[in-house]
């Protein structure tokens, strides 16, 4: 299976998440066809085991990822979507999981209301690669 280039053909799914019926996050994900085809990432029906689970149990194994964070004003689009007030920023994540042969498995394009986030991260020294 080739490596993902520019221009490579993928599966887009898209959704509206919410909390206690207030939206939240605005979210995109995008799977290779050459993994997404035929299979239900191709569904536009809810993944009750999740996509990650889902790419697993087709024998691929997530083997590093990358995430990128930035805080933005919104968009119009984000405003009406997830309802925000004036002043209210939105922070957006890009997350990039691929395999150990480099292969994207799939990239998502998160944007959250900021003002109805908090974000954690933990880590170990064992986590940390020189």
């Amino acid at each position: 299976m080739p490596a993902a280039s520019s221009g490579d053909e993928v599966v887009v799914r898209r959704r509206l998440q919410f909390l206690d019926e207030e939206p939240v996050v605005v979210s995109a994900s995008y799977y290779p066809l050459w993994l997404a085809a035929d299979i239900r990432l191709e569904s536009p029906d809810a993944l009750p085991e999740g996509p990650d689970e889902l790419i697993e149990s087709l024998g691929h194994t997530f083997f590093r990822g990358a995430e990128v964070f930035s805080a933005l004003m919104p968009t119009p689009e984000e405003t009406e979507l997830l309802n925000l007030h004036a002043g209210v920023p939105v922070m957006h994540m890009w997350d990039v999981d691929y395999d150990k042969d480099g292969r994207p498995l799939q990239a998502a394009h998160d944007v959250y209301a900021g003002d109805k986030h908090e974000f954690i991260y933990e880590w170990n020294e064992g986590d940390i690669q020189p």
